[in-house]
């Protein structure tokens, strides 16, 4: 991961500028995001509710020109949203713990004024979601619950505020429609079950920019 960072430098600064003004952009940005949906694993003896709240991280992206108004951003967040398990039965208790979201992003944005003062912009492209699955429960028959990687759209919108040659403030918005693979494991019991919940975060940031 330490060479990470320098690669990529190294990889954008030996392309040929393709934009008349702006050749890249690199953002370090505070990240607002709300997972919209929630699931639920039906087939355990208790059946378990599981919902989201929203919550804060950071976010780091490179955005890099291929004409006078395409780009190319490439990004991820971090964020820990709060996930809260209910059980059906009178009496079970529940669970609040915090799970571990990586979205990575690939965007094509459409640049209505690139080298104005004010840059409004619209996008589409891809998003692969990194989580962590969930353990240390609370709860005395359940004891995990396991999330597999997902593969979805993003949408995105924003706005770009210059402040000087080489430095901008960037509002940003995004939205991930996914669902992703969970299971439920009691190993007491030795019960699992699998279901699909429905995540679909919306992801709001606010960033400094410096451009090139």
């Amino acid at each position: 991961m330490k060479y990470l960072v320098p690669a990529l430098l190294a990889l954008l600064v030996s392309l040929p500028a393709a934009a008349q003004n702006r050749f890249f952009d690199l953002t370090g940005s505070y990240v607002w995001a709300d997972p919209t949906g929630g699931g639920t694993f039906e087939d355990l003896a208790d059946p378990a509710e599981i919902e989201f709240d929203a919550s804060t991280g950071y976010g780091a992206s490179v955005n890099f020109f291929i004409g006078d108004r395409l780009s190319i951003d490439l990004g991820a967040s971090a964020i820990s949203p709060e996930t809260r398990i209910r059980r059906r039965a009178i009496g079970s208790p529940g669970g609040d713990v915090e799970i571990d979201m990586i979205p990575i992003t690939g965007i094509v944005q459409f640049h209505l004024a690139p080298n104005a003062f004010i840059d409004p912009y619209i996008g589409g492209g891809a998003a692969y979601v990194l989580f962590d699955d969930l353990d240390d429960l609370g709860l005395d028959d359940l004891d995990r619950i396991d999330f597999k990687d997902d593969v979805g759209f993003v949408v995105n919108a924003g706005v770009g505020i210059r402040l000087g040659n080489r430095f901008g403030i960037v509002l940003d918005g995004k939205y991930v429609p996914i669902e992703a693979d969970a299971t439920a494991i009691n190993l007491g019991e030795t019960e699992e079950d699998d279901t699909r919940v429905d995540i679909s975060p919306i992801i709001l940031s606010a960033g400094l920019q410096l451009r090139f």
